[in-house]
């Protein structure tokens, strides 16, 4: 979040302790994501890249930083940043009128904007890059298991916003599994389909004494 000042004119010392924000800038707020996305990023170059392989997966993430433009009309900013993730998953897809599955490789590219009050001097293009990857590290969790698990890619449900819905449902399932301490996602689905209590367990409810016989 934004730092505040504790006053309208605050002192020096309190100044020095304001925290500092490492934020993403989304498009629903059009006029700042409008001026960050207007600036002259082809003529940054790119200040960090790193690779990350693993599941199946690789991932490449770059960043370019420029000092935040004394006209950005955003408290206490000193940078701005683009990062973009382009990645390579290989997916299991079921061939049509078919029960047979094949390997697919499945591409997707991210590019999200950033401010940051911290300067040159305190963060490097590498360290705002860790800041946001710690963000990122939740939804890769997320969409590796959704893929392997839960089988997205193969799901027929493409229009609308029902895919976002699904997305959703599959979240909750996850979240709630790791809330309820199992961290192995599939074992357990498999466990719920032949042990009704467990379910109730981790919906946080008592199974009812005809679940238990």
């Amino acid at each position: 979040m934004p730092r505040t000042p504790c006053a309208p004119t605050p002192t020096p010392v309190a100044e020095e302790l304001l925290a500092h924000y490492v934020m993403i800038v989304k498009e629903n707020t059009k006029g700042l994501f409008g001026r960050l996305n207007d600036l002259d990023w082809t003529s940054v170059p790119v200040s960090h890249r790193s690779v990350d392989t693993g599941h199946g997966r690789r991932e490449v993430r770059t960043i370019q930083v420029m000092d935040a433009p004394p006209d950005l009309g955003f408290p206490h900013a000193a940078q701005v940043f683009l990062i973009e993730r382009y990645t390579t998953r290989k997916v299991r897809k079921r061939i049509k009128n078919s029960r047979r599955y094949k390997t697919v490789q499945v591409k997707t590219a991210v590019a999200v904007l950033g401010i940051t009050s911290l300067s040159t001097a305190d963060a490097a293009p590498e360290h705002l890059a860790t800041y946001v990857r710690g963000h990122w590290s939740i939804e890769n969790r997320l969409h590796w298991v959704r893929d392997v698990t839960f089988r997205e890619d193969a799901s027929q449900v493409k229009t609308g916003s029902r895919p976002r819905i699904m997305a959703t449902l599959r979240n909750l399932v996850i979240g709630l599994i790791r809330q309820a301490s199992h961290t192995r996602i599939a074992p357990t689905i498999r466990k719920i389909k032949n042990s009704p209590p467990l379910l109730l367990s981790i919906l946080g409810l008592r199974p009812s004494p005809q679940n238990t016989s």
